[in-house]
């Protein structure tokens, strides 16, 4: 008999009032980079307090005997998201809740890096106050004594509360190993024992790989059986439903894969938590919008591709090189005690690593020879392409230390003595960076290197990986330049390709969209369930990997021209589309003008307009106006929320409105339109007048055809009374909305995604 995989059933969320005790206070005030001298929070303190309580009071009141629920906490790249599921971990043990489970990193190097950094923030190797009991990995032979144990410590009513340990559980995200965890917890009594599961990084390998061939099999969500999930999808839904009473929380910056699967799905997320970081914290906006002069452009004669293999290191990468090795003499010289390094990424392939890595040994090699040689000339011109690179510096270092401090025999030793390292398993394991062995590093690599992965101080990236099939996700990722740096950030530089540039910048519109839309889903802890699923996303780009997505995604472009092409797809709804229509225009009918043009006009050919605010036009006409076919209605609703948003910060916009061969609302005639076979206007517009040029005129001199009625700068909303032929169909209202660039964009959308 199949499994059949249980769907998610999304309760509502719960509110109570978590207790903060000493274990989170206790985390927080270790860390030194969130406590003055007198041990109370700074700002960043209290704002990763505030954000985790809120966290865990849509997690599950361990009073209560159940609790089945999944949420998704959502951060920017690189920006502190494990000190906010370690806090979680600490105010779950606060609240006493027996267990934690952390599924942690996909390799050795990320489990090991999450689970030493749990170790280290909840001090567990300097206390002896048994709170906890750390196992990684925990197998059945080896760990389910210390876990009945510990859960009997627990479930007996004369073993004191504050004597028991909470279980910490840290499991890499690997088949084997989620396997083992759910075999020691199936078969023991878990009911009442309540129990946080966190999925660092849950947008990756969590999620159900074979989504969309099951849906392309035409095997309905629900009826989903063993063989059409992913093993470590099974795995992870397996550890949720042994539990009676748990919370099942994803860490992702790049949600864009759990935010769009089918709601049913069992990790589809029904809670949402945005966290805000500090203010040293720099990322996309950072680098492309305020300080879009630390990127620098990669020429295409620099890129290497298979029609245009590099036999030479390319210019652009010795530059960076010049960057970084100034910026490394400045950190020492002014005693900087944190790490200064550099990532080179120029595809994912191991061969072109090893490729670049000689490469940058060579670079360093040569300088160094030539700066400590007897060749005069030679060194020279070093220095002078040297100073360059400084005088870029010095564009965002306004205080840099003179040039002559920087490239005496310091520049020597901090070219000698930097370590470069290839970041892969081409040699066997991953090699693991020891951050205290030197001051400054050079790494290249690729895969190894994007999720996930910190490199300490970055402050050079030379990336000319291109952005392949250009899944948001993957490329935000690779955005190790992000992070906590704004002391030092005027001597960061990226190197992209021009495509790689415009791609962020998309994304960082996307981004923002994004959290904008679920802001207020996170603050009125509404369920995620009710989000509609669209949100800005560039042509350019796709979402994420087709294989999760169990539903397709609609993509629409709104830079010109939208219609609707079947405003009478329901009957009931012309009449009142009609009268709403005629409510809007008679109180402001004395706005309305006849518009210029060709004393030739005929009357189908001369409109009636008027210039009004587009938030009163949207609030009064769009908003009421409803038009049922599919298609009309789901890109008519992202319409209306382009304009909301666009309306947001513009909100004295105006727009045109065009009554499309009206002289008055009581002298306005009906165009007949005849239908297609799939029932939808065949053509809305009336073309050029004269359709030939003639003697007296050009083609259009009469009229230049309605799509040229409209303002280019402005939203322009044409309004059609229509007769439809071969049918009853009379006076029925329908729109033609013209946007302008600066308003227009691109929208995916999931629809039909509702519970």
């Amino acid at each position: 008999m199949p499994e059949v995989i249980e769907i998610q059933d999304n309760d509502a969320n719960e509110q109570w009032n978590p207790f903060v005790g000493d274990e989170t206070n206790e985390l927080l005030r270790s860390n030194s980079n969130l406590i003055d001298g007198n041990r109370n929070l700074y700002e960043a303190g209290q704002r990763v307090l505030d954000e985790t309580y809120r966290i865990m009071q849509v997690c599950g009141n361990p009073d209560n005997p159940t609790h089945s629920e999944t949420g998704i906490v959502i951060g920017y790249v690189q920006s502190g998201k494990t000190l906010s599921f370690t806090t979680l971990a600490a105010l779950a043990r606060d609240n006493n809740y027996q267990i934690v489970i952390v599924i942690a990193g996909t390799s050795t190097s990320l489990f090991n890096q999450s689970t030493n950094r749990l170790r280290r923030e909840l001090r567990l190797d300097t206390r002896f106050d048994r709170k906890w009991t750390l196992i990684p990995n925990p197998s059945e032979i080896e760990h389910q004594e210390t876990i009945q144990t510990v859960l009997a410590q627990w479930a007996d009513p004369n073993f004191q509360n504050e004597r028991c340990r909470t279980l910490l559980l840290t499991v890499m995200k690997q088949k084997d190993h989620l396997f083992n965890i759910a075999e020691i917890f199936d078969g023991l009594n878990l009911n009442g024992v309540p129990t946080l599961i966190i999925d660092d990084e849950g947008d990756q390998a969590s999620l159900n790989t074979l989504a969309r061939r099951a849906a392309r099999q035409g095997i309905d969500i629900e009826d989903l059986t063993e063989s059409d999930v992913s093993t470590i999808y099974r795995r992870i839904t397996r550890l949720k439903g042994l539990f009676t009473h748990h919370t099942f929380v994803q860490y992702t910056a790049t949600p864009q894969a759990n935010l769009f699967i089918n709601i049913v799905d069992r990790l589809s997320p029904n809670f949402i938590k945005l966290l805000t970081p500090g203010t040293e914290y720099t990322g996309g906006m950072d680098f492309f919008r305020q300080e879009a002069h630390l990127v620098e452009e990669i020429p295409l004669t620099d890129l290497p591709a298979p029609n245009h293999p590099l036999h030479e290191p390319p210019e652009s990468l010795i530059a960076a090189m010049r960057v970084f090795f100034l910026g490394v003499v400045a950190g020492e010289i002014l005693q900087d005690q944190r790490n200064r390094s550099m990532l080179v990424h120029p595809s994912r392939l191991q061969g072109d690593h090893n490729q670049f890595t000689e490469w940058v040994r060579g670079i360093c090699n040569s300088w160094r020879r030539i700066l400590t040689g007897n060749d005069d000339a030679e060194k020279n011109i070093l220095i002078a392409d040297f100073r360059e690179a400084y005088d870029d510096l010095r564009r965002t270092v306004p205080n840099i230390l003179p040039f002559e401090r920087l490239t005496d025999f310091k520049l020597v030793h901090a070219i000698q003595y930097t370590p470069i390292v290839e970041v892969n398993s081409r040699r066997g394991s991953t090699p693991q960076i020891n951050w205290q062995d030197s001051y400054s590093w050079i790494l290249v690599g690729g895969q190894s290197m994007d999720r996930g992965f910190t490199v300490e101080g970055l402050t050079v990236t030379y990336m000319p990986r291109n952005v392949g099939v250009g899944n948001v996700d993957t490329i935000q990722q690779r955005a190790r330049f992000f992070g906590y740096k704004r002391g030092f950030l005027g001597y960061c530089r990226v190197f992209l390709d021009q495509v790689t540039i415009d791609s962020y910048n998309a994304i960082i519109d996307h981004e923002e969209n994004v959290r904008e839309q679920l802001e207020e889903f996170d603050i009125n802890n509404k369920p995620l369930d009710n989000w509609n699923r669209e949100a800005v996303l560039d042509m350019m780009l796709n979402l994420t990997r087709a294989n999760i997505l169990y539903d397709n995604l609609d993509r629409d472009t709104f830079d010109e021209w939208f219609r609707i092409n079947a405003p009478h797809d329901t009957e009931g709804f012309i009449d009142t589309n009609r009268t709403n229509l005629f409510e809007f225009l008679t109180p402001i009918q004395n706005s309305f003008a006849v518009d210029e043009g060709h004393n030739n006009r005929t009357q189908d050919q001369r409109h009636f307009v008027a210039r009004v605010r587009l938030q009163d036009c949207l609030s009064n006409l769009l908003n009421k106006l409803k038009f049922t076919r599919e298609s009309d209605s789901a890109s008519y609703s992202s319409l209306r929320g382009i304009f909301r948003r666009y309306l947001a910060e513009h909100p004295n916009e105006e727009c045109l409105i065009y009554l499309m061969s009206a002289r008055s609302l009581n002298d306005w005639t009906r165009r007949t339109r005849r239908l297609t076979r799939n029932d939808e206007i065949q053509q809305l517009f009336q073309g050029k007048q004269p359709t030939k040029d003639t003697s007296q005129f050009r083609i259009g001199d009469v009229y230049p055809g309605d799509s040229e009625i409209k303002n280019a700068n402005l939203v322009s909303i044409q309004v059609h009374l229509l007769n439809l032929r071969d049918t009853d169909y009379t006076s029925v209202p329908t729109l033609a909305i013209w946007i302008p660039e600066h308003i227009g964009t691109d929208i995916i959308r999931q629809p039909e995604n509702r519970a």
